[in-house]
């Protein structure tokens, strides 16, 4: 019912939105026979197809998928949230091609981030104009712009979707309208279930925004309320990040032991980000900006806000956030600590950006009371936007490839860092034995009638009364399960040298080896249910009707409303008395 009024009511708006969001990868992305791809296009696309490809053998759930490194599998799913990849999976399981199935997701989330947003300006008390503007300023920023187009990085571009939700609800809370903390709650797991790195930077920006009005959050009911939305959002994403923790504890991966960023060699001198930003330039590692817009606004209502001291803390946030992407900021001291977890200080660009688009549309100048002005300013963000894009594909025309190229899908792309490998992985000795094979001593053991597949690995041994150690070509990771068939027996599988997966076996039989969800997983995913349960029946119980009885005579019914007023219908002798109240 809300789905269909919000439809309702918005349709215009909501048409408008697909509109944009297909027109903006229609004059960058697709072009007529070919794509234009770059950044970790390859990796997004293999994640597509490892999800498509366990939906198709009923795995819904997958955590460790043979997809991946022609059969060795990767933990992609377990360590990178996909949830929202689920669409464009069935578009596969559909028949859709890699191009139609790419091209959908990104549209997808340029509607979806100007959807939210457009929600976001309206729960900031923003009129519909000045939320439409909230919505363009924040979905056409160029960082943003920069991600979607040169990075193609799906997971932050996922997570920037629902900032605009935490940063309304935050102000919210400050204000004392907390009794929807269901939405902050929203907007956490939607951040938590697309990028485990966005959802570190909002936390560090929540914390920062509590901090400096701790004033006004050291409240029991709003404390509460904070708790509760925590709870929320821990339930609900346990079952990614419970995995995550399980399979960290006591093994070693090449993201802490290998990094392939170092965070002090990613800041940029505040020379080179204020340059780079006012010619609005395309990204590459030397030029990555936030654009001339967000600079501009960022300098103006820094100026007015500190000299009327108006949204103080929303302003030394963006201040700090802006000096921590440069080489001012002593990184060099925080580089082995949990910060570095965000490897590119200029991520922080997205919240600088949600900032700037809400002091720009919350209009304390009252810049945008003339039409003409704000005609001219979207008109503005509209070329920027447009020459962002076209001055994107210009410089890299070699990355326009066909159709066919582009559907050739490549499971040996896991990521530039192959951050989820055990660090005991030698990448370059994997892609030398892409032809696997299981190694073992044949003097211990005789096996046959092998079968070697992206599901599983099986073959029939006898080990003629001794022990024998096999090696197996799958990359191990704690959930790869042994089963015998026969008199003979297995050890659990366990890492090797190599990082591969090791059993030793004993007797005779037939053994299969395959990956099984651990316990913990089954575990995070039963809490997950068990929350999404919790909160699918507190929804439905506040969408009936409440009565409450004053006396005996008088019932008063109570429904929320939209806006967190409620409407009280006193019913005294046939006689409807409406109230409204906050």
């Amino acid at each position: 019912m809300i789905m269909k009024k919000l439809f309702k009511e918005n349709y215009l708006i909501l048409l408008l939105f697909l509109l944009l969001s297909t027109v903006l990868i229609g004059l960058v992305d697709w072009h007529l026979g070919y794509i234009f791809a770059t950044g970790d296009f390859h990796y997004h696309l293999d994640r597509i197809e490892t999800l498509a490809s366990s939906i198709k053998h009923l795995n819904f759930w997958p955590k460790v998928d043979g997809h991946f490194i022609g059969g060795y599998g990767y933990a992609s799913s377990l360590f990178y949230p996909d949830i929202f990849l689920y669409p464009a999976a069935l578009l596969r399981v559909a028949g859709a091609s890699p191009t139609i199935s790419y091209l959908f997701t990104l549209i997808m989330i340029n509607f979806v981030t100007m959807w939210i947003g457009y929600i976001a300006g309206k729960r900031l008390n923003l009129v519909p104009q000045k939320a439409l503007l909230f919505t363009f300023i924040y979905t056409f920023n160029a960082y943003r712009l920069q991600t979607l187009f040169s990075r193609q990085d799906l997971g932050e571009l996922m997570g920037m979707m629902f900032f605009p939700l935490v940063l309304s609800e935050l102000i919210n809370f400050k204000n004392g309208n907390f009794k929807q903390l269901h939405v902050l709650a929203f907007a956490m797991i939607g951040i938590g279930c697309s990028h485990t790195i966005s959802l570190f930077m909002i936390i560090c920006f929540s914390i920062m925004y509590v901090l400096l009005n701790i004033k006004s959050f050291l409240n029991k009911k709003k404390i509460i309320a904070i708790l509760k939305a925590a709870g929320l959002t821990l339930g609900i994403t346990a079952g990614i990040y419970l995995p995550i923790l399980e399979q960290m504890h006591g093994q070693r991966y090449a993201l802490t032991t290998d990094p392939l960023i170092n965070i002090t060699n990613e800041v940029i001198s505040m020379q080179d980000l204020l340059k780079n930003s006012l010619m609005n330039q395309v990204f590459h590692a030397d030029t990555v900006n936030i654009g001339a817009v967000i600079l501009i606004g960022l300098i103006i209502y820094t100026i007015y806000n500190l000299s009327h001291t108006k949204n103080v803390d929303l302003t030394v946030i963006m201040l700090f956030f802006f000096v921590a992407c440069t080489n001012i900021f002593p990184w060099k001291y925080l580089s082995h600590s949990v910060f570095a977890v965000i490897q590119f200080p200029w991520r922080f660009f997205s919240i600088i950006s949600l900032i700037v688009a809400y002091l720009l549309s919350n209009d304390d100048l009252k810049l945008f009371d003339n039409k003409f002005f704000t005609c001219s300013f979207v008109l503005i963000i509209a070329l920027l936007s447009i020459g962002l894009g076209q001055q994107t594909v210009s410089s890299s025309t070699d990355r326009l490839e066909s159709y066919k190229t582009f559907n050739k899908i490549d499971s040996y792309y896991i990521g530039a860092g192959h951050e989820y490998l055990p660090s005991q992985v030698s990448y370059p000795e994997v892609l030398d034995h892409k032809n696997r094979v299981i190694n073992y001593d044949s003097s211990n053991v005789d096996i046959n009638d092998s079968t070697i597949n992206r599901q599983y690995i099986a073959f029939n041994f006898n080990t003629y009364g001794k022990t024998a150690k096999i090696q197996l070509p799958l990359i191990y990771y704690k959930g790869y399960q042994t089963e015998v068939y026969g008199t003979g027996k297995s050890t659990s599988p366990r890492i090797s040298k190599t990082g591969l997966t090791n059993i030793d076996l004993t007797g005779s039989g037939t053994v299969k080896i395959q990956y099984e969800n651990t316990f913990i997983q089954k575990i995070s995913l039963m809490i997950s249910a068990l929350t999404l349960l919790f909160v699918g029946l507190e929804f439905l119980n506040k969408k009936r009707h409440t009565y409450i009885s004053v006396s005996d005579e008088v019932p008063i019914f109570v429904m929320p409303t939209e806006y967190n007023y409620v409407f009280v219908y006193q019913i005294v002798d046939g006689v409807d008395n409406i109230t409204s109240t906050d």
